[in-house]
C-alpha cells in the first residue's frame, strides 16, 4: 500500500481535488461554478486545454492577449469553494475572479446585466472555521476597478454593491420548498432588501474572505439569471454568461497589466 499525508495530500504531485500543479495553472484564475462553463473558454483564449476533470471541479488554461489564465469550476456553495480557492491559492495564483450567475432583489437590476459585488453579506458557512463573522468579506479595489474598466469599455451595463452570498439555495435565499404553501417570501427577501443587499448567490464570500486572509486580489461579476422582485428567470441566459466571460477576461487582463505584472 501506498499512502500520502492525509493533512496535506498530494496525489502524483498534483492537489487532491482539482487534480492540477502549479504549472498548469495561471496566476489569474476565474471561477464559474458550473463546470460546463469552462468549455466556453475554448472558443474565447488561445491554446485553451482541459487540465483536469474531478467531481465537479473542471480546470482549464490558456493564453488571453499573451496572459495565461486559467479557469476552475467550484461547484455549488462554500464547503467545495473552500476546497478550489485554497488549493488554487497553494498552487500560486495570485489572482481570483468569480464568474457566475447570480439574483438580484432590486427590481431595477434587469435580467441579462452584470453585477460587480464589492463586499459580501457571510453566510456561507466555511470560511467560519478561518475567521469570526465580524471579520468583512471584501473585494480587492484593484480587482474591482478592473472589472469595472472591462464593462465600461465593452459598453456592458452593470451595478455595484453588496450580496448576500448564502450557504442555501431555497430557505436562506428566501425561496419556498416545491412542497410548502404556508412560507413567507417576501418577508425573507425584505431582511436582505433592508441590509441594501443587491443580489443573492452562494460563493463570493467565502472567496473574498480567503483571499483577503491570504493575501491574494479577489472580485467578482456575475450576470443577473433572475429578479426575485420582478419573479423572472431568464431561460435563455448562455449569452449573457458569454458576455460574463468575455468581460471577466478583459478584466484580468487590466489587473495583471495594472497591478500583479512584475510582481513575483
Amino acid at each position: 500500500m501506498e499512502y500520502t499525508s492525509a493533512s496535506q495530500p498530494l496525489v502524483e504531485g498534483k492537489m487532491p481535488h482539482i487534480s492540477c500543479g502549479s504549472d498548469e495553472i495561471g496566476k489569474i484564475v476565474l471561477l464559474p461554478g458550473d463546470p460546463d462553463r469552462v468549455g466556453y473558454f475554448s472558443e474565447l483564449c488561445d491554446d485553451f486545454k482541459i487540465v483536469s476533470k474531478n467531481r465537479e471541479f473542471t480546470v482549464g488554461t490558456g493564453f488571453y492577449r499573451g496572459l495565461k489564465i486559467s479557469v476552475c469550476s467550484t461547484g455549488i456553495g462554500a464547503p467545495s469553494t473552500e476546497i478550489a480557492v485554497i488549493q488554487l491559492i497553494a498552487l500560486g495564483a495570485k489572482g481570483l475572479i468569480r464568474i457566475g450567475g447570480t439574483g438580484a432583489i432590486d427590481e431595477q437590476i434587469p435580467c441579462g446585466s452584470m453585477i460587480i459585488n464589492t463586499a459580501a453579506m457571510r453566510l456561507g458557512g466555511a470560511s467560519e472555521f478561518y475567521a469570526p463573522k465580524e471579520y468583512p468579506a471584501v473585494a480587492s479595489f484593484e480587482v474591482i476597478e478592473s472589472l469595472k474598466k472591462a464593462c465600461m469599455e465593452r459598453n456592458q451595463p452593470f451595478t455595484m454593491g453588496i450580496c448576500g452570498s448564502v450557504g442555501s439555495f431555497y430557505h436562506g435565499q428566501g425561496r419556498s420548498t416545491p412542497f410548502e404553501t404556508n412560507y413567507d417570501e417576501k418577508a425573507a427577501l425584505q431582511k436582505y432588501i433592508d441590509l441594501n443587499i443587491i443580489n443573492l448567490e452562494m460563493e463570493a464570500e467565502t472567496i473574498f474572505t480567503l483571499s483577503s486572509l491570504y493575501h491574494v486580489y479577489a472580485g467578482s461579476i456575475c450576470s443577473v439569471h433572475c429578479n426575485r422582485i420582478t419573479d423572472q428567470w431568464l431561460l435563455e441566459n448562455q449569452p449573457s454568461q458569454k458576455e460574463m466571460c468575455m468581460t471577466a477576461l478583459l478584466g484580468a487582463y487590466y489587473l495583471n497589466e495594472c497591478y500583479l505584472a512584475g510582481n513575483k
